[in-house]
C-alpha cells in the first residue's frame, strides 16, 4: 500500500496554514516508520518545487514532542495519547 503525502505550497508552509495536516501526517508517518523499521519518513511535498520534506529517525522523538505540544494546545487529548504510545516505542 503506497501512502500519499500532502502536497503544500511554500506560502502555506510559511503561513502555517497547513499545520494541522502536517502534524497529523508527521505522527502517522513516524508510526509507520517505526512499524516498518525505516531510517526516515517523508511528511510532505512542496508544490512546484520538486522538494520533499523528509524526517530522519534521529529527529522522530523531537518531532513527536512538538506534535504533542501542538495537540495539548489544541486540546486534542486522544491524539496526545496516541503520540505517547508511539514515543514509548522509540
Amino acid at each position: 500500500m503506497t501512502r500519499r503525502i500532502p502536497i503544500i505550497s511554500l506560502e502555506d508552509l510559511e503561513a502555517k496554514a497547513k499545520k494541522p495536516l502536517m502534524m497529523k501526517t508527521l505522527v502517522k508517518s513516524i508510526a509507520e516508520g517505526i512499524k516498518e523499521n525505516l531510517e526516515s519518513v517523508n511528511v510532505a511535498e512542496i508544490k512546484n518545487q520538486n522538494l520533499i520534506i523528509n524526517v530522519p529517525k534521529s529527529e522522530w522523538k523531537s518531532g513527536l514532542n512538538k506534535a504533542l505540544e501542538y495537540y495539548v494546545d489544541t486540546e486534542e487529548y486522544e491524539e496526545c495519547s496516541k503520540i505517547k504510545n508511539i514515543l514509548n516505542k522509540l
